[in-house]
């Protein structure tokens, strides 16, 4: 049986009795005679709020009643608050859904295959087989037209007889039937809450679309949840004209500014890079040992790699880098080409030993794991071995 009391979605308190109490694990489900608290369907989530000051943990639908859950355990008069603006805004979205639908469906003739609802935005999904740019700003203009021109969003519960007029026979077999009418532009059968006329939507943003393996998605936003959008940004629109010392208007120059820089740094840390390879070889390889050992705690993964494949490029020497990234070790072995040196015995021997992941061939062999400080010891004393 479908509640009545729902049809109004400005009703935020009532005061009624508790009929019925079941206990479950420690919490209480109570069935109250009447209840403004509408039960997630259709899409909509269900309503949050009190009763007696108790915060209503979950709502359902059973055997024809509604139930509340408690952590608590009441009796008698009861008083029921609930919160009108999460209500509000689930009641304008979902209102904006049902324009938006009867838009489409009236002058493109397209049919509704979902509707998504979220935080940040909303979608519906319609069996298109083309949508458009200018297709997409007609709709706003329709949308917002009407919720100027305030239709009304009325509510009633037609016979079988009279909702087979606008309805197909395969949406008429519920118990009670509620139809939810826009002006004489929409007639739907809908168990959901609305707002009264179309001014409560107060403004539909279109915010894009994109093609899906049915048709195409519509993401739109509106009333509060639109002002509550648009302020979270314009936060973050703040914060950055504040640390770009610019303007909101000038922000994307700033941006583009500041990418051009870091292009240019990155071009010229190439640069440095290369000229710090060439100095660090030609100090790492003054020695008259054959074989370089050396440990490293500030360098990254890449250049290690790099600074390896640079010395052994330009030197006849075997190398051994072990790099300390903060709990992890990066191991580099290689050898020149001219040089006789068993690279992947070695490397192997390692990862036995401490337990590394890596691979690669008789030439170069790279790996890591977790950082053991007897690591160049061991491969010191693998070498005079």
């Amino acid at each position: 049986m479908i509640n009545r009391l729902i049809d109004d979605c400005f009703l935020s308190e009532l005061t009624t009795v508790v009929e019925e109490v079941v206990p479950e694990n420690g919490y209480f489900w109570h069935h109250l005679k009447e209840t403004i608290f509408f039960v997630e369907k259709g899409g909509m989530t269900s309503d949050i709020g009190v009763i007696n000051n108790h915060e209503v943990l979950a709502l359902k639908e059973e055997g024809g009643k509604v139930w509340h859950l408690l952590d608590c355990k009441l009796e008698g008069p009861v008083r029921l608050s609930i919160n009108l603006h999460e209500r509000f805004r689930k009641c304008q979205v979902h209102t904006a859904q049902h324009l938006i639908s009867a838009l489409l469906s009236n002058v493109y003739k397209v049919h509704t295959l979902s509707h998504h609802v979220s935080d940040e935005e909303n979608d519906i999904e319609f069996d298109f087989s083309t949508f458009t740019e200018k297709q997409l700003s007609e709709l706003q203009i329709l949308c917002n037209g009407l919720v100027r021109d305030d239709l009304p969003v009325t509510i009633s519960y037609p016979s079988r007889a009279e909702a087979s007029q606008y309805a197909p026979a395969d949406r008429l077999n519920h118990e009670d039937l509620r139809v939810v009418r826009i002006g004489t532009l929409d007639y739907n059968l809908c168990g959901c809450m609305h707002v009264p006329s179309l001014r409560y939507i107060q403004l539909i943003k279109i915010l894009r679309f994109e093609k899906t393996a049915k048709g195409y998605k519509i993401f739109y936003i509106c009333g509060d949840q639109l002002l509550d959008c648009l302020q979270r940004r314009y936060e973050v629109l703040d914060e950055a004209s504040s640390t770009l010392a610019l303007s909101h208007l000038y922000i994307n120059t700033g941006i583009h500014k500041l990418l051009n820089e870091v292009k240019n740094l990155t071009r010229d840390q190439v640069i440095w890079k290369q000229k710090y390879y060439v100095c660090k070889s030609k100090e790492l390889c003054e020695t008259t040992e054959p074989v370089i050992i050396y440990a490293f705690d500030d360098i990254d993964v890449k250049s290690l790699t790099q600074l390896a494949q640079y010395t052994i490029g330009h030197y006849e020497k075997a190398i051994v880098f072990i790099a300390k990234i903060f709990d992890e070790s990066r191991i580099v072995i290689a050898r020149n080409q001219n040089v006789e040196f068993d690279v992947k015995g070695l490397f192997n021997k390692l990862c036995d030993k401490f337990q590394l992941k890596g691979g690669g061939n008789d030439q170069m062999c790279c790996g890591g794991g977790k950082y053991e400080e007897n690591i160049v010891n061991y491969v010191k004393s693998l070498i005079e071995a």
